[in-house]
């Protein structure tokens, strides 16, 4: 038997919005049934002047139909953006320092906001606004003349070539290789040889490869803090392996508030007499210390430092007292600012390097706690050494002031530079003169 249809298929076929059907329908309906709808002419049935009256009801069908569509759509996109969203959003942080990554997120980010908007687009990729607008800037203002890519013109403020090439004859110099990069950004200061942001040493240096990263152990992060110098002193011992194989035992005796190492002594064996010659070192600085006549010594529990050798030596001090507190037992921090010079002049000043005697070791370490206390800017307290930090001596420059100068002239320099690219532009933008206008309308 043939198969009935409702006259609204009928009618729907007829007028062409057969797609409103569901498909699996449709697929039912044999294509010579459908073929015959299409060609009978219904004109010729009477009241087909009315059909208008469907029009408005079919519109509004068709229009609920898109949209749901579009909201299954929109479904699954959302739907692919949370299963991928792990994937995507790491790349968007690497994209720093890829330029053609950049301009791919860009290019999203302009298809997105018509749709979502700007801030909404952006919290969805976590990209904040800031870094969005400085990249429009370098996608705008590209320039092959500059060291980063940019316009020395539109960005006055970065940094000129004279200044790059300082900056890494400073990072690449063998005599200060045992120097961190806070250290020399400080001397450079300092001395007046390159004025500069630690930010912009740090990037330069990743861009050249360029690492003078310390190998550290977890450390906590707070710690125990002096208000003055001598308030607090730590001693503590470490050995080096020399030619032959021995081990050889420093001690050190630093300050907690300024850091700077008041005294050494190196032997052969970890005994009560190398804590006593490192105290009695660090002693003879200390009495040049106007302020503070007593000190809190902060030791490990060590057999050298708790005995009754070195409980006498300190009894008998009278010009500056001591009271020996053990770490970690009688208060709740640990001897790490005293561990922090082990691994800075173990890992920076030693490294690679061998000697042939104790004597050989010793003279060498002279010259390490020399250049540490007093030549070294400190990290706490750049651009300031320990040595000035200790005995609380002023620098003898505005440091506000010299940076304000550096950026004026940095700015000056850079918006007075010949530029390739924008000389180019203004070659190709230049005014014809009338006379040679009218010579080339009378020649053509």
């Amino acid at each position: 038997m043939k198969n009935k249809y409702d006259s609204s298929v009928v009618f729907l076929y007829a007028i062409g919005r057969e797609q409103l059907l569901p498909l699996d329908f449709r697929k039912k309906i044999p294509y010579s049934t459908i073929s015959s709808w299409r060609k009978t002419n219904y004109g010729n049935y009477l009241g087909h002047e009315f059909r208008y009256h469907f029009s408005d009801a079919f519109k509004c069908f068709e229009l609920e139909s898109e949209n749901n569509r579009l909201k299954s759509r929109l479904l699954s996109l959302g739907r692919s953006w949370l299963t991928l969203s792990h994937i995507i959003l790491p790349l968007v942080k690497t994209a720093r320092n890829n330029k053609a990554a950049q301009f791919k997120i860009l290019t999203a980010v302009n298809y997105l906001k018509n749709q979502f908007g700007l801030d909404r687009t952006l919290k969805l990729i976590h990209l904040s606004k800031p870094l969005y607008y400085q990249w429009v800037l370098e996608s705008r203002f590209e320039c092959f003349d500059s060291y980063t890519q940019l316009c020395v013109k539109r960005h006055p403020q970065q940094l000129q070539l004279k200044e790059i090439q300082k900056i890494k004859a400073i990072l690449t110099n063998p005599e200060t290789d045992h120097w961190p990069i806070c250290s020399l950004q400080a001397d450079a200061l300092r001395k007046k040889d390159m004025v500069a942001s630690l930010y912009s040493w740090y990037k330069y240096a990743k861009l050249w490869g360029i690492t003078k990263k310390l190998v550290k152990k977890f450390r906590k992060t707070v710690g125990l803090n002096a208000t003055c110098s001598n308030e607090y002193l730590h001693v503590d011992t470490t050995y080096y392996p020399i030619i032959d194989g021995k081990m050889v035992f420093i001690s050190f005796v630093m300050d907690n508030y300024s850091k700077m190492i008041l005294g050494y002594h190196v032997a052969e064996s970890n005994t009560f007499d190398i804590v006593k010659k490192s105290l009695g070192n660090a002693l003879k600085v200390i009495m040049k210390h106007p302020k503070q006549k007593h000190s809190f010594l902060v030791t490990d529990g060590g057999k050298e430092n708790h005995n009754q050798y070195i409980d006498a030596f300190i009894s008998k001090l009278t010009k500056h007292k001591i009271t020996k507190i053990r770490a970690l037992k009688e208060i709740r921090f640990s001897n790490s600012p005293v561990e922090a010079i082990h691994r800075t002049v173990k890992g920076r000043y030693l490294k690679n390097r061998k000697f042939e005697s104790i004597k050989a070791l010793s003279d060498y370490l002279k010259w390490v706690v020399e250049d540490y206390n007093k030549l070294r800017p400190h990290y706490k307290h750049r651009p300031r050494t320990p040595y000035e930090v200790y005995f609380d001596i002023p620098l003898d420059f505005d440091v506000r002031v010299r940076v304000k100068k550096a950026v004026c002239d940095r700015v000056k320099g850079n918006k007075c530079a010949d530029c390739v690219q924008c000389s180019g532009c203004r070659v190709l933008k230049k005014k014809v003169k009338p006379k040679e206008k009218a010579k080339s309308l009378a020649n053509t």
